[in-house]
């Protein structure tokens, strides 16, 4: 793994199956080129076929999905709304929309859970699945490769924040915050703050992924997930952007990565990492 070794353990794995919403907390998960099992696999699109997230629609944090061994169910204030695995058509054909300035490819899941999205955040929206017919590229800009793949997710199929980076923010901050701010895929404890800027090649268990990027965070960080409320400081991109700019100038917290690897990874799985002197480093 090179001449830099570092011992870990994955404290949390969490992924997020409809994009934007409330994430769940697992135990373990199977790793595909795709990311996190289930992780981003579904969103919600406006007329136009641009993504909706809850950058503008802070409510969708209130929805929660409860994953089983063959099914996705999508919950709102305690009650049972769907089973997506209910709604699953392979002959569906795949629709270009757009997550920001970027390609993506979906198809539709059912005008009756279009209707009740549209009428929870209050317009017109259509609930999509990846469409895996059509593949999007992790794009060579953000580091990607030939044959690395994401989802619905906004550049990379897996996020990456080590405990020392929250901890040392929260040093810097009036009023500390969790990590749900910054919705992780993967959490790691025993690495220093920003460790994870310079590393290269992350070994979980028997599972290897690539860091391809530090992760530029956006305004969505500044929304309390409980209030659903942005705070009037900004915060933490305030603080962030005090010493947290990134090589392209955006602000960044954690890191992108791609999977080499499938297989399954598990809460306090050990974790070795190499790291790459060529990977700039913020201070």
């Amino acid at each position: 793994m090179g001449k830099s070794h570092f011992i870990m353990k994955v404290s949390e794995l969490l992924i997020y199956p409809i994009k934007s919403t409330a994430p769940i907390e697992l135990q373990s998960s199977n790793l595909t080129k795709y990311g996190l099992e289930y992780d981003r696999r579904w969103a919600l699109y406006g007329a136009d076929g641009q993504v909706l997230t809850g950058r503008q629609h802070p409510k969708l944090l209130d929805i929660q999905c409860r994953i089983t061994e063959d099914s996705c169910i999508v919950h709102y204030n305690h009650a049972e709304i769907v089973d997506l695995s209910n709604h699953i058509d392979p002959s569906a054909v795949a629709e270009s929309v757009k997550i920001f300035s970027y390609d993506a490819y979906g198809s539709p899941v059912s005008i009756e859970v279009d209707d009740w999205f549209s009428n929870f955040i209050g317009k017109p929206c259509r609930l999509l699945k990846v469409n895996t017919s059509r593949i999007r590229p992790v794009l060579e800009k953000h580091g990607g490769l030939s044959g690395d793949i994401v989802a619905f997710a906004d550049q990379a199929p897996i996020l990456i924040i080590s405990e020392g980076s929250l901890l040392d923010l929260n040093t810097r901050l009036d009023k500390p915050i969790l990590m749900n701010r910054f919705r992780p895929n993967i959490i790691v404890e025993g690495a220093t703050a920003y460790a994870e800027d310079s590393w290269d090649i992350i070994k979980i268990g028997s599972i290897s992924l690539r860091v391809i990027q530090q992760c530029e965070r956006c305004i969505f960080t500044t929304i309390d997930p409980i209030t659903k409320k942005k705070d009037i400081n900004k915060e933490p991109l305030t603080t962030l952007s005090k010493y947290r700019k990134g090589p392209r100038g955006g602000i960044t917290f954690g890191v992108h990565a791609v999977p080499i690897d499938s297989g399954t990874i598990k809460v306090d799985d050990e974790v070795m990492v190499s790291t790459c002197k060529d990977h700039p480093v913020v201070s």
